[in-house]
């Protein structure tokens, strides 16, 4: 299998992707800050400082024209006016010692035409980033005078640098709260996952025992819950199998040890053997009742059983039933009443609904002392047909009643090995119901006295 990065090194990944990204549009943001609000009011501040030196320069008011210069000096910014013939006539104003010009000569066209010219440049006779704004005095036709204000480019990055600090920060309390949230992932969904997936391997290797603790409080929290209750019903499904294997090692070593002892009386020329066949016939047929019952049991679990249903009276079962079990009713001298309502009828398998009422009769007779009573009757609850068995035995204790049901339970007080089977009859007894449309109910006491009831719906007959 191609192997995979965690959830847990995925998120990691994903959160320092985010931090990348993060720290990306920070850095561009910021640029984007400094160059629209910084920059761009700059350049705005400047044109209309140069636009009023241009103002007092064709006003021919030097004393306004030298005010204005004088504040721009103040404010930190430096402003030139020239009108010297023979430098516009070179077309290298404001040309440095070092070689360099402030206004080279495709900018000196464009004042020459009328035009503002910005420029933003490294100048060697400043020795800075300039940042500045020239407009031409056009008299007849002709350039006059340039006006010229600029900044440094320092001076605006040290302003930048003033609100830098606060950006900073902004961006490290935004990863701080993108950790906290990476951790709250990690704990509230990634743990219990990587938990679950733990004890999901657990149990691959038959440990049911460890639970998965339920610490947090959402979907992962309830799959946790939903698991650890599967994780128990697995374990008790498991402790009942090894519960059943164990008894029914126990009951058909029983039969194969009489079988085993009697095989051998046979070999003995003053042998019985009329009476070894019949012992031998009997564990026997114990051993076949047994395993058909696994059996039945594995179909009735698997869907795989099919059923011929068709119209059926019940009483006619029932009696059928009563006459099966006549044998053993009679040789523990019991008493049998049956109260059977002839009329009703229902759709099924005659053989899966005599087998019901043949389990019934046999855990009634088996638990019912020897010279007991035992009651079946048959009645109509409203659309359901309603068969019962009632014995006066020992009766089951109320915490096993909602398990008497189950495969492989077994109720070991007031109802021992000796008398009982091997705990599959009622689960039989019970699918074969609910493949009926019907339920399987139980009442009993530890006074003494069980009631079964198989409800069945009634044939609608139009």
């Amino acid at each position: 299998m191609k192997p995979y990065r965690s959830v847990a090194t995925k998120l990691w990944l994903l959160f320092a992707g985010i931090s990348v990204a993060g720290v990306v549009l920070l850095m561009f943001v910021a640029y984007s800050v400094y160059d629209a609000v910084y920059v761009d009011a700059e350049r705005e501040q400047l044109h209309e400082l140069a636009e009023a030196l241009r103002g007092a320069y064709l006003a021919g008011d030097e004393e306004k024209l030298e005010g204005i210069i004088g504040f721009l000096e103040d404010s930190g910014l430096d402003a030139l006016a020239i009108d010297d013939p023979m430098v516009l006539g070179a077309a290298l104003p404001l040309q440095a010692p070092e070689g360099d010009v402030i206004i080279n000569f495709e900018e000196r066209e464009q004042l020459a035409q009328g035009e503002a010219v910005v420029i933003e440049r490294r100048n060697a006779y400043v020795d800075a980033d300039l940042v500045g704004v020239a407009l031409p005095v056009i008299e007849s036709g002709n350039l006059r005078a340039i006006v010229f204000a600029y900044r440094p480019v320092s001076e605006l990055s040290q302003a930048f640098m003033n609100v830098l600090p606060i950006l900073a920060v902004s961006g490290l309390l935004a990863l701080a709260a993108l950790y906290a949230i990476r951790r709250r992932i990690q704990k509230e969904f990634i743990g219990p996952v990587v938990e679950l997936r733990n004890a999901s391997d657990a149990m691959a290797k038959g440990r049911f025992e460890g639970a998965v603790k339920a610490s947090v409080h959402n979907e992962v929290g309830d799959l946790g819950q939903s698991f650890s209750a599967m994780a128990a019903s697995i374990r008790e499904e498991d402790e009942k199998k090894r519960e059943f294997l164990q008894n029914l090692s126990h009951e058909l070593r029983t039969p194969l040890s009489y079988m085993k002892g009697y095989s051998e009386l046979l070999q003995q020329p003053d042998a019985d053997y009329r009476n070894i066949a019949a012992i031998l016939y009997r564990e026997s047929e114990r051993m076949e009742r047994m395993v058909s019952q696994i059996l039945d049991l594995t179909k009735l679990e698997g869907g795989n059983e099919e059923m011929a249903y068709e119209l059926l009276a019940l009483s006619e079962i029932a009696l059928s039933a009563i006459d099966n079990t006549a044998v053993k009713w009679r040789g523990k001298q019991q008493r049998l009443e049956a109260d059977l309502d002839e009329e009703l009828l229902v759709y099924g398998d005659e053989d899966r609904l005599l087998q019901v009422l043949v389990n019934l009769l046999d855990n009634a007779i088996a638990y019912t002392p020897q010279g007991g009573s035992i009651a079946v009757s048959l009645r109509k609850e409203g659309e359901e047909a309603v068969l019962e068995v009632n014995d006066n035995g020992p009766g089951i204790p109320e915490q096993h009643l909602p398990h008497v049901a189950e495969r492989f339970y077994r109720v070991e007080k007031g109802r021992t090995r000796a008398g009982g089977g091997a705990g599959i009859g009622l689960s039989i007894v019970k699918g074969i119901a609910e493949m009926h449309g019907g339920r399987l109910e139980v009442e009993s006491s530890e006074s003494g006295g069980t009631c079964v009831q198989v409800r069945l719906p009634m044939a609608v007959i139009s």
